[in-house]
């Protein structure tokens, strides 16, 4: 069973394009809405901030936010 990195309800970033033009030029604030199963290919259901815009989404494009 694969591990989890984020919760519900956890805020976290959302960047589609980790690995162009440099970490952070895509990102956008995001909340978890949910935890997709396991057999799902998405891993997780987010909410954009500022977009407005609901989306379901695999782990690896998502990372911690630092305080």
């Amino acid at each position: 069973m694969k591990q989890r990195k984020f919760k519900v309800d956890d805020w976290v970033y959302y960047d589609f394009l980790p690995d162009l033009n440099g970490p952070g030029q895509y990102r956008k604030r995001a909340i978890v809405l949910s935890v997709c199963a396991q057999d799902d290919y998405y891993d997780y259901e987010i909410y954009i901030e500022g977009k407005g815009e609901y989306k379901k989404t695999r782990e690896e494009y998502l990372f911690h936010i630092e305080h």
